[in-house]
């Protein structure tokens, strides 16, 4: 009788899982402080470098250009796993994933910045440089049609520079063109598989393959994204947000017996996750599995700053869960 009851509450306790809306857009958000340089392959010092700083857990992200020293600097940051993503013409895009500390600050990354194989890289006319400032202003502003027609243009102009056919992509993801974001998306990763093998830069040949699983993720459907998300994780199995991402599709396809073992991979990698325990423990509740699913609650209570919005839903479930008993 017992066991019946708690599966007749289930539907209740992984409605929680959603909760609010707006709660994932106070996460990330914090005391830390990470700054770091950017070089290139000879050790000089790079500036204008644009730095963006996306969490890979949350919505909010930021971004600075390094300065004549090649340092960037960011501040207020939360607890997480953080993907830093750098652009400058006339170099290839790096995306570099860290954990970041929210109550201190943070190790100071030395990052090298390649140009592509095969010679110097492609230079962009005066004229070319105003009109991507412009269409990158144009994207920050939200105009992503407009923004759309100035990166083609560039792209049909420039089409070895990849980091552009990657705006290109990314702007045709927010119009929700999935299909022609796949495309472009798939030139990026041809480009980047061209480049020789001592040079191929692996993270974001990885990234190129998970928005490709986001372009799947977005029209629904969830076998090629699981598809494309692992081989992001083959090729990056540091990334603790890949096999998280994995273990999200299989849950919403159904299969929690799988997306419980990519849950317990994201662990594996990061052990003091809250968000990944917290799901993990609403995938035990959806096989029946209370006493695993309560570990993990409280796991989540004992990993997260007590005001964090899954620390108060593991102690709203654990409160359902013992007044059932």
């Amino acid at each position: 009788m017992m066991k019946k009851l708690v599966c007749a509450s289930c539907a209740f306790l992984l409605l929680l899982a959603l909760g609010p809306s707006g709660l994932d857009s106070q996460e990330g958000r914090g005391q830390g402080r990470l700054s770091g340089v950017v070089v290139d392959e000879d050790g000089n010092l790079l500036e204008g470098v644009k730095v963006t700083l996306r969490y890979e857990e949350f919505t909010n992200s930021m971004d600075t250009v390094s300065n004549a020293q090649g340092q960037f600097r960011f501040i207020g940051l939360g607890r997480g796993t953080i993907t830093l993503i750098l652009e400058k013409e006339g170099f290839v895009q790096l995306a570099v994933p860290l954990q970041v500390s929210g109550l201190r600050s943070n190790p100071q990354p030395k990052i090298t910045l390649k140009k592509p194989a095969g010679g110097e890289a492609p230079v962009l006319s005066d004229a070319a440089r105003e009109t991507l400032v412009q269409a990158n202003t144009l994207y920050d502003q939200g105009q992503f049609k407009t923004a759309e027609t100035l990166y083609r243009d560039l792209v049909d102009q420039n089409p070895a520079l990849y980091q552009i056919r990657l705006n290109l992509a990314n702007t045709l993801m927010e119009l929700q063109d999935y299909e022609r974001a796949e495309d472009e998306y798939r030139k990026v990763l041809e480009g980047l598989n061209a480049e020789p093998e001592d040079k191929r830069d692996g993270k974001s040949i990885a990234q190129v393959y998970a928005s490709i699983g986001e372009t799947y993720l977005s029209r629904n459907k969830l076998q090629e994204a699981e598809e494309h998300f692992i081989k992001s994780l083959e090729i990056n199995p540091s990334d603790p947000a890949l096999p998280f991402n994995v273990a999200e599709i299989l849950m919403q396809s159904g299969d929690a017996d799988k997306a419980i073992r990519y849950y317990e991979m994201a662990l594996g990698i990061k052990p003091d996750w809250p968000k990944a325990y917290l799901k993990l423990g609403y995938a035990w509740l959806n096989k029946g599995e209370t006493a695993k699913a309560v570990e993990c609650f409280k796991k989540v209570v004992a990993t997260a700053p007590a005001d964090d919005p899954d620390a108060e839903l593991a102690r709203d479930v654990l409160k359902a869960l013992s007044a059932i008993k």
